[in-house]
């Protein structure tokens, strides 16, 4: 048998075939050829049963059309179908044997309209639908069972200088990249829909780096591939020391709200609290400095660690603040929800609304931030959709697209993302609120979905101008009290200065 099988894979290599070819040789040779065929499922139209074109040279990837009597390759666009179909092999159904090999499906990405017979039109642009509308397809169709359908729609309204996006259900910045690949970015086309495009012409000509012929973002990294160089209006890469990019210490350009020269837990972005500077002819723009990411708080080594995650705590610790270790003292199988001061158990209701269940946070990123013991409210049953939406009696289809993603809240018309500043003063940030119950710290509520309430370290503030509260940093603090100690002693030198004369 060793002799035989050496024989066989010196005649392969003698023809020109592979190693390969030679090892599937000596692992098929002289094992049961049911189990050999076993190993290898055929196609169903291989069949020459079903599709008499099997049986000839390259029979695998020709299919027979009955209507005409002849073999067309597979997946061929247009003739003997439709101009916009292609021929595919027919699905392979348990109740009926007698089916053709061949039909006429649309390709994908595309569908059929009930508005016009065997056209396929592209989903999510405007299709056979009127201006405004997108051809989207239809939900909850069975697969292989017939061709694919789509329906016409109406983008979502999206806040001032935002489109929507159908593929994903989410409003993106005009001019932004958002879901474009590399080199396009998000525009409005004649249609009213969004688009992803890039030309040295009209809006998109400012965005033009002639170079790569592609468009990118201003004050972005973009093409530029010297360290410390960002895109910059005019279609050059560069950096320029009155930006608020710039980092003095290293001299060097950065782009606004990703880590850039921070150390880990930080992001490089302008702070809230910092107001342009006016000068008698220069006017300074606010420089961007490293401060810790939204619900990251910073540690004495220098690092901002997440919330509620183990950070710079001991084992079966996790951190509540700037200063502050806790035992979790949730054990096992329960979460951590700082609004209540409560824990709940996993998979129960707890504090969520109906419908909802207690779920870890998957915004946390184990492999960074460590195990997150921070609850959040999720949906109780098997989502069918990629917006999270929750699914129950008196559900709406139509659901807020900022309300059904996780970690955002709109308030007042607009979307804000919760550990931001949002609509909330100085100092503050947006934390959620699940319950009616308010502390010390809350100053604002908004509709018992989140709180402005002052982020770590900040002390409450009188309010300004216009009676919206504030919060003032430790340093602003520690200035004010210096202040008030200063005046306190003149006053008193004055005092004992006038009692004397």
């Amino acid at each position: 048998m060793r002799r035989r099988k050496v024989l066989i894979c010196w005649a392969a290599l003698q023809a020109g075939s592979s190693i390969l070819t030679c090892l599937l040789l000596l692992l098929t040779t002289g094992q049961n050829p049911q189990q050999v065929a076993a190993g290898i499922v055929p196609p169903p139209w291989s069949d020459p049963a079903q599709n008499p074109c099997a049986s000839m040279s390259g029979g695998w990837q020709l299919l027979y059309w009955a209507p005409l009597k002849k073999c067309f390759k597979i997946f061929t666009l247009g003739y003997p179908c439709p101009e916009t179909m292609e021929l595919s092999p027919t699905a392979v159904s348990a109740k009926r044997k007698d089916l053709p090999a061949a039909e006429c499906r649309c390709p994908p990405g595309t569908a059929l309209s009930p508005l016009h017979d065997n056209v396929c039109y592209r989903l999510y642009e405007r299709g056979p639908c009127q201006p405004e509308e997108y051809f989207q397809p239809v939900p909850d169709q069975a697969k292989r069972t017939g061709n694919r359908w789509g329906t016409c729609k109406r983008p979502l309204q999206c806040p001032e200088d935002m489109l929507f996006w159908p593929k994903d259900n989410k409003c993106y910045a005009r001019h932004a990249k958002g879901p474009c690949s590399r080199g396009k970015l998000l525009v409005q086309n004649e249609d009213g829909l969004a688009e992803c495009r890039c030309e040295n012409v009209g809006e998109l000509s400012s965005f033009y780096y002639p170079a790569e012929e592609s468009c990118y973002e201003h004050y972005t990294k973009g093409p530029c591939s010297t360290p410390g160089h960002i895109f910059l209006p005019g279609g050059r890469c560069d950096c320029q020391r009155h930006l608020p990019h710039y980092h003095a210490p290293h001299q060097m350009c950065y782009e606004l709200d990703t880590p850039g020269p921070c150390p880990p837990g930080h992001i490089f972005r302008i702070p809230d609290e910092v107001q342009e500077t006016t000068g008698s002819s220069l006017q300074l723009l606010p420089r961007a400095r490293c401060q810790c990411k939204e619900g990251y708080v910073p540690w004495s080594d220098g690092i901002c660690y997440r919330l509620y995650t183990r950070g710079p705590c001991g084992p079966n610790e996790f951190l509540v603040n700037g200063t502050s270790c806790v035992r979790n003292f949730c054990g096992k199988n329960r979460l951590y929800f700082p609004a209540e001061d409560s824990c709940y158990r996993i998979g129960s209701q707890g504090p969520c609304a109906l419908h909802q269940v207690v779920i870890f946070d998957f915004t946390a990123r184990p492999s960074i931030d460590g195990i997150s013991y921070n609850g959040m409210c999720g949906c109780s049953g098997v989502l069918t959709n990629l917006d999270q939406q929750c699914t129950g009696e008196g559900a709406d289809k139509e659901q807020n697209i900022c309300e059904s993603t996780p970690g955002m809240v709109e308030i007042n018309g607009q979307c804000h993302k919760l550990y931001s500043r949002g609509p909330c003063g100085a100092g503050q940030w947006l934390e959620p609120l699940k319950s009616q119950a308010t502390n010390g710290t809350s100053i604002l509520a908004h509709a018992s979905r989140a709180k402005c309430v002052c982020r770590p370290g900040y002390t409450p503030s009188e309010s300004d101008q216009r009676g919206m509260s504030n919060c003032s940093a430790p340093s602003v603090s520690l200035a004010r009290y210096l202040t008030n100690e200063r005046l306190n002693s003149k006053f008193l030198n004055d005092l004992h200065v006038g009692g004397t004369t």
